[in-house]
């Protein structure tokens, strides 16, 4: 099978698999982004993220993660569920639309897997699969095979579904026909998503600073999260779509998502962050495990529901806020006296 058969039957078969979007580059170092990656370090953007700071040029270079890879597969797959905004039951909090239902690490891996076995028994040639777990720079690579281009809130927009998809990757040994790239840029002169972050964490085009920005808060930090940065998590209890749902590309180009690939539901639309605080491990492992909430761990996430009833400032959720004051956990107690605080500082 030449190079144009094989990849003709790949994307295929990863249509087939349930990837919406498919593109391909060719496998040469991305040396635009590893700049542009080396200052976004250098500046302290990626806060705690230590992880974002190793192995530099393996997340530029295919062949340091896959040595003779000749191709990068770049895939997506829809998950916008059809409605222009969350309209949660009074009292939930928000959690972003991608963690409205199953894990999309599993999800989408398993997709992978598949469709690199099937690359490999077809071509005999030696394949990887990335789904946001390796140093591989998922939306430099969509973006160079021509699947979108990244936007100023630095997600990757589409034509075809605005920026609700999630990204995959393959590394290939195999030689494949790449794609018309890097895609053309469509954001022109506008900055909706700019003017609608509620803590400005896209501090210029392209440039999101994580130390600002909601999700990095509510979902990957751990530990205490400062004061001065908990009223700005207003009531994100996980994750945040303020720039995505301003984007014009998302409020024009959206489409659901037919199949369902996630399994979303209806629970994981808005979490009651007093329910959240009332369960213990076993149960919140129970209810929430295999979803992405996980990120989070339990810890976290009742740290973000402390956060988001002082922030609410409701007195009648004083007493399961003090429930947990004298909570085993240091940093669930602090954040539970903190909201405490608070309630009873507005009500006087």
């Amino acid at each position: 099978m030449n190079a144009f058969e094989l990849t003709r039957s790949l994307k295929a078969q990863a249509v087939a698999l349930g990837f919406h979007k498919v593109a391909i580059a060719r496998a040469t170092p991305l040396a635009r982004d590893r700049a542009a990656l080396a200052a976004w370090i250098r500046g302290d953007r990626h806060a705690t993220m230590t992880w974002m700071a190793k192995d530099p040029d393996k997340r530029a270079d295919p062949e340091a993660m896959l040595p003779g890879c000749r191709s990068v597969v770049a895939l997506a797959v829809n998950y916008w569920p059809g409605e222009a905004e969350v309209v949660a039951r009074e009292g939930l909090a928000r959690v972003a639309r991608y963690a409205q239902g199953r894990d999309y690490h599993k999800v989408m891996g398993k997709k992978l897997k598949e469709l690199a076995g099937w690359l490999t028994t077809t071509s005999g040639s030696a394949s990887r699969t990335f789904v946001d777990t390796g140093p591989v720079l998922e939306r430099a690579w969509a973006e160079r095979a021509g699947l979108g281009w990244i936007g100023k809130n630095t997600n990757l927009l589409t034509r075809e579904l605005g920026s609700w998809i999630l990204l995959g990757e393959v590394l290939t040994c195999a030689v494949l026909e790449a794609d018309a790239g890097p895609h053309e840029d469509f954001c022109g002169t506008c900055t909706a998503c700019l003017d609608a972050c509620p803590t400005q964490a896209i501090t210029s085009p392209g440039v999101v600073d994580a130390n600002a920005c909601i999700s990095y808060w509510t979902i990957e930090h751990r530990g205490a999260v400062p004061l001065a940065r908990r009223e700005g998590l207003d009531d994100w209890i996980f994750g945040c779509d303020v720039c995505q749902d301003v984007c014009p590309w998302n409020v024009s180009f959206a489409k659901p998502a037919e199949d369902d690939p996630f399994a979303r539901r209806d629970d994981l639309s808005g979490l009651d962050p007093a329910e959240i605080l009332g369960l213990d491990e076993a149960a919140f492992r129970g209810r929430y495990s295999g979803t992405s909430l996980m990120r989070a761990r339990f810890d976290g996430m009742r740290r973000n529901a402390c956060i988001v009833l002082g922030n609410r400032g409701d007195p009648r959720n004083l007493p399961t806020l003090r429930a947990v004051a004298g909570d085993a956990d240091p940093v669930v107690r602090e954040h539970a006296l903190w909201a405490i605080a608070r309630i009873e500082d507005r009500a006087r």
